[in-house]
Parts: structure tokens; C-alpha cells; sequence
């Protein structure tokens, strides 16, 4: 405990008992503080303690103060002023977080974290000290064919072009020859002991690193790049090009009556509502989603081949909701007018969402593991549906209307 356990101590306040055999720490004051000095090796440890204990109570008065100005500015529609203090409490918040999680426990200690876009991928280092963040580096490259190749290349350039190291790094997974750089780096400074971590603050810090490297890609990755790099993953996916046009067909029907079908269209990524088509199945009394299928697929390019006004752009890939005979079908149906276009069926998950593509031979392609490529094709899919039970329902109202 203190050497001077007496008014100017105040030990007892972070819970250090008086009582315990003195000499860890000192406590004295001047005209402005009080203040607290180490004298063991136990005392460095007790005040580290209370170093996490004061800054996680800064940061909770901080971010208290900050909550009350942003609902403040929100109560007087000062919605942009809220904004920026919302992120600033989000900030002070992420803060508060890391120094909980690393007071006291890191020395010396630089934690990896790799994200990626769908363009951009980051490779980050934190450095930290005694407990403490110190400082961060960055690395913005683009998307990688191989991450764990990446990373491992970068990590190695990163430490051997400094000829520095430190004593311990947290790593998000294993790297080529991980044994070999360590030894190349005792020759020139010292040996680092390289560790993934599985669980606990560790674990939680490498989670924090990465988090902190996917925001940057994020930050740097503007929309178009986004979404050029989504159009050609999925074309890698395929085995085909980067699919800048994309038609989508779905039938819609009850029982077999009013059977129509939508044709949605993607360009870019986006939506063209202006290329949108819509077709009332004919001569079909009975509930044939095939036969629609192939019906409707042969009328949008007997328009193609004739060059009639909004059909006579090509496809670079048409995606049709059902599985393998869907996707059999329209093959048939483009082989009929002697044409050739990629065609991909939607397989839904119990959710009724696109979980994978399937070739019209019968291979199922995921996509469920890439979320940009997931969310892409599920809008597809819901706007193609949308549209398609849309018309059925105008149709239907209009019948039972003149029914009546």
C-alpha cells in the first residue's frame, strides 16, 4: 500500500487497502494535485490499474456529455450538428472499448487485421505499448486474388524494410514460412513471437484490427468501383465477362390463371426500369411454369432478332428463378432461334432467397458466401418478383372487376 497512508492519500478510493505492508506507491500533494509514484514492481502494476480504471471514467463522462448535446441538437433539428456528435460519441465509445480491453495486459504488442471490398483490400498494424494504442499503419491495395498470400507477403515487406520488431504479434491466421521470417528478423533486430490467437482479448484485439482495416477499404472504395468489382467477381463465378447487362425472367400465377411473366433488367448494377417488359402468357390453361418459361423466353428474342424497339439489346447473362429445367428451358428456347447467351436458374433457401446460381447442366455455383454478390442477385431476384406478381395482380383485379 502507500508509505503515507494519511489525508493526502487516496489509495482507497481505486481500492487499494491501507493496510497491506507499505512501499508500493507514494502518494503526495502540491498546490494543484495529488499525485502517485511507483517505488516496486507491484506498485508500477497497481498504478497501470488505476490508469484503466481513470480513462474508462473519462471516456464514460465524455461520452455521457456528448450523448446529452446530441439529443439536444436532435430536439432543435439540428440534424447535421447531431450527426457529427453522434459520430464522436461513437468514437469516444470505440476508445473507451480498446483501452478497457488493453490496460494493463499489452506490452509491446502489434496486432494484424486484414478487410476487404468488393475493389479494395486493407492490411492493417496497431501498435501497442505498455497497454496502451500508440500508433497505426495502414495499407490500401487492391482486392487480392489470394489473402492469405497477401498478407503474408505484406507482413514480411512490412517488418524486414523497418529491420525492427516486436516482442509479440497477433495475427488473424497463419502465414507461409512463419518460422523463417521470425528468424530473419532475430538477425537483424529480434526474435517475435508470432501468434493467432482462438480466444479472449486477444482474440477480441485481431477482431478490432480488422474491423479497423475493412472500414478503411470501405472509406476509399467509391460506389462505381464497388460496383464493378461485385459485376466482375461474379463474372470470375461464371466463366464468363463481367455481366454489364443482366435480364432476369419470373412467371406469376394462381391456379393457372392469368399466367404472366416479368422480364427485369439490370444495367450496371442498377435497375433500368426504362428496359422493363411484361408478358401475358398465352394459349397455357394449366399451371406450366416450363412451358411459360420457354413461351416467354422465345417471344423477348423473336423481338431481339426482328430489332423491334426496346429489345434489341443483348444480355450478358439472363438469370431465371427456378432451378436446373428452368434454366434447361430458356436454353432450349435461345437454341431454337439459334442463339447463345450465359443462363443461370435461381435456387432459393428455405427464406425464399437466392442462396446459389445452377448451370443448365445441373452445378450449383454459391453465392450465399460473398455478401456483395449475394445482395446483388437477391434484388434481382425480389425485383423481378415484385414486378412480375405486381402485373398478375392489375390483371386479375381488372377480370373479377368485369366479372362482376
Amino acid at each position: 500500500a502507500c508509505t503515507k497512508p494519511n489525508e493526502t492519500c487516496f489509495c482507497t478510493t481505486f481500492g487499494i487497502d491501507a493496510a497491506e505492508p507499505a512501499g508500493d506507491v507514494v502518494c503526495y500533494k502540491t498546490e494543484d494535485a495529488l499525485y502517485m509514484d511507483a517505488k516496486t514492481e507491484k506498485g508500477e502494476k497497481l498504478l497501470k490499474a488505476i490508469d484503466g480504471i481513470t480513462e474508462e471514467a473519462d471516456n464514460k463522462a465524455v461520452a455521457e456529455q456528448l450523448r446529452g448535446q446530441m439529443l439536444s441538437a436532435a430536439d432543435n433539428l439540428e440534424f447535421e450538428l447531431a450527426a457529427s456528435l453522434r459520430d464522436r460519441l461513437n468514437a469516444v465509445e470505440n476508445l473507451g472499448q480498446k483501452q478497457l480491453v488493453t490496460a494493463g495486459t499489452l506490452a509491446d504488442t502489434d496486432v494484424v487485421g486484414y478487410g476487404e471490398t468488393e475493389a479494395k483490400a486493407c492490411f492493417a498494424v496497431l501498435h501497442f505499448s505498455g497497454g496502451n494504442l500508440l500508433d497505426k499503419d495502414y495499407e490500401v491495395f487492391s482486392r487480392p486474388d489470394d489473402k492469405l498470400e497477401a498478407v503474408s507477403s505484406l507482413l514480411k515487406q512490412f517488418y524486414l524494410s523497418r529491420g525492427i520488431a516486436p516482442k509479440r504479434v497477433l495475427l488473424p491466421f497463419e502465414i507461409d514460412d512463419g518460422e523463417l521470417f521470425a528468424e530473419l528478423l532475430e538477425q537483424q533486430y529480434r526474435r517475435p513471437k508470432l501468434h493467432v490467437p482462438q480466444r479472449g482479448d486477444n482474440l477480441r484485439l485481431v477482431e478490432l484490427a480488422c474491423k479497423n482495416a475493412f472500414e478503411e477499404a470501405e472509406r476509399v472504395t467509391g460506389r462505381e468501383e464497388r460496383v464493378s468489382a461485385t459485376l466482375t467477381l461474379l463474372g470470375k463465378m461464371l466463366a464468363i465477362p463481367a455481366p454489364k447487362r443482366m435480364e432476369s425472367f419470373d412467371i406469376s400465377n394462381i391456379s393457372g390463371t392469368d399466367i404472366v411473366a416479368s422480364m427485369v433488367v439490370f444495367q450496371e448494377g442498377k435497375p433500368k426500369k426504362s428496359d422493363y417488359k411484361r408478358f401475358k402468357v398465352e394459349g397455357l390453361t394449366d399451371q406450366d411454369d416450363y412451358a411459360s418459361m420457354r413461351q416467354v423466353v422465345t417471344r423477348r428474342f423473336v423481338h431481339y432478332k426482328a430489332g423491334d424497339k426496346g429489345f434489341d439489346e443483348a444480355p450478358d447473362l439472363l438469370l431465371i428463378d427456378g432451378g436446373v429445367t428452368h434454366a434447361k428451358v430458356a436454353v432450349a428456347a435461345l437454341q431454337e432461334l439459334n442463339l447463345s447467351f450465359p443462363v443461370f436458374g435461381m435456387v432459393k433457401d428455405d427464406r425464399h432467397r437466392t442462396r446459389a446460381l445452377v448451370t443448365p447442366e445441373g452445378e450449383e455455383i454459391r453465392i450465399d458466401n460473398n455478401q456483395a454478390i449475394f445482395s446483388l442477385i437477391g434484388q434481382i431476384q425480389e425485383e423481378t418478383h415484385r414486378f412480375a406478381i405486381t402485373y398478375h395482380r392489375q390483371l386479375r383485379s381488372k377480370r373479377l372487376r368485369y366479372s362482376e
